[in-house]
């Protein structure tokens, strides 16, 4: 049993395996959400509103909070909470204030404008019936936003803290939200019981959060302090951030677009098949390099080059080696799991054949999208924006040029292959970023964010 610690201790960060755990968790709240959708809705017009519905909503959010706060504020927090305590619950107070009322505003704009965005969001749904459907379940939507704004800042403070537990619950909430939501709702409001239940789920992942908070030296209250050196310079690494945000939504919403002009369901079936396919990056990716992240800050704001270079490689080599067992893995099973999972009612063999014949091209982009995620954030641990959005744009281009190149001759299946290629680019810049500014590091630790 000592062996075995000693080299979870050796090869993973502190708190990787709690995110997993609970990731995979939240991934099997999600399944269970799915299995339920797929049964009582299939694949048809009703649920492809639903997911168009949460397009541009999730890009409103990505933009203003969950992007921008998931780069510049760790570090710029704990280089803080390095020199001055009280510097650091200040900054962090301040940035919960100002992403609650951007929010609410933003959200406001969205709901007035919803019928706006139809065109813009699935230019292919056609029948007035529809149309308004995805009207009514978007303004739903826009309320999650709103919520999930405070609750992000409280993660990165729980990140922060590495007060992990917390942090992962909040997305198994959120899940089990939605599956309350539809389960208990449906026989009343149809598919606006999984709306309500997203709402529902954002209020239990704002609230676990909150929990872990309060187990923390930060204090909760509103407070504005817009001179602090910090909360400058937060804002200057934000904007960066938030200009390259709307990649990621705005490839999927290019691949719902694209998705629309196919047979009716496609909007679902791709969604289904990423649902799988986020599953290993999610678990493996995203928890190993959100793990690694306070260390990795931690010893760029001491110019620590070797220990940085030193969790960076242990982070590297162990997502790489699990995420291709993974993808692997999801290729072989992938289409008995969705006959076992999502197989049924509504969703017939058509609706699975689809499904998992996207998801099989979809496999070869999990270690490459995987190994994304430790490269970005020991770029954000030495307080740079711009490097890991360059790479996102170049990303989007090629998946672009590739699904319009692919698209007339393989049809759907050119979206989840032109997202591998795209992913491979991504990589590619990144870690030529990173070789050229890992030497600085020392240098880049001078740099001083105090009062």
């Amino acid at each position: 049993m000592r062996r075995i610690r000693s080299l979870v201790d050796r090869f993973l960060p502190r708190g990787a395996l709690v995110l997993s755990v609970l990731t995979f968790g939240s991934y099997g709240m999600g399944l269970v959400r799915d299995r339920i959708f797929a049964r009582t809705y299939g694949a048809g017009a009703a649920l492809d509103a639903y997911n168009a519905a949460f397009v541009l909503p999730e890009l409103l959010f990505d933009v203003f909070i969950a992007a921008g706060l998931a780069a510049p504020f760790v570090p710029i927090f704990l280089k803080l909470d390095s020199e001055d305590d009280g510097a650091a619950g200040r900054f962090a107070r301040t940035i919960l204030t100002l992403a609650f009322v951007t929010m609410g505003a933003a959200a406001l704009i969205l709901f007035v404008s919803a019928p706006l965005t139809v065109d813009f969001i699935a230019p292919g749904f056609q029948s007035p019936d529809q149309r308004q459907l995805y009207t009514d379940l978007f303004r739903v939507m826009c309320v999650t936003p709103f919520i999930f704004a405070t609750s992000i800042v409280l993660g990165e403070i729980l990140v922060g803290r590495q007060r992990f537990l917390f942090y992962g619950l909040a997305p198994l909430l959120y899940n089990g939200g939605i599956v309350l939501g539809t389960l208990f709702l449906h026989d009343a409001i149809g598919i606006f019981g999984a709306a309500v239940g997203a709402v529902i789920g954002a209020l239990l992942h704002l609230g676990i959060r909150v929990v872990g908070i309060l187990r923390t030296d930060i204090r909760l209250r509103p407070e504005l302090d817009l001179r602090m050196p910090a909360v400058r310079e937060f804002l200057r690494l934000m904007v960066p951030r938030m200009a390259g945000a709307p990649i990621e939504p705005l490839t999927f919403q290019f691949f719902t677009r694209v998705a629309s002009q196919f047979v009716e369901g496609s909007i679902s079936s791709l969604s289904f098949a990423r649902n799988f396919q986020s599953v290993p990056v999610s678990l493996i990716g995203v928890s190993f390099s959100l793990a690694a992240f306070p260390g990795l800050s931690r010893a760029a704001g001491r110019g620590d080059r070797d220990e940085f270079v030193r969790i960076l490689r242990t982070n590297v080599l162990t997502i790489a080696v699990l995420t291709v067992g993974a993808g692997l893995g999801l290729f072989l099973v992938g289409k008995l799991a969705i006959e076992l999972l999502l197989g049924g009612g509504a969703f017939d063999a058509a609706d699975v054949d689809r499904t998992a014949a996207v998801l099989a091209v979809f496999c070869l982009s999990v270690p490459l999208e995987s190994l994304t995620y430790p490269l970005a954030r020991a770029i954000y641990a030495t307080r740079n924006t711009i490097l890991p959005v360059s790479a996102s744009v170049a990303g989007l281009v090629v998946t672009i040029v590739a699904t319009v190149a692919l698209q007339s001759a393989m049809g759907l299946i050119a979206i989840p292959l032109a997202f591998a290629i795209g992913s491979a680019a991504k990589l590619l810049v990144l870690a030529t970023a990173l070789r050229r500014r890992i030497p600085r590091i020392p240098e880049l630790a001078r740099d001083e964010l105090g009062d």
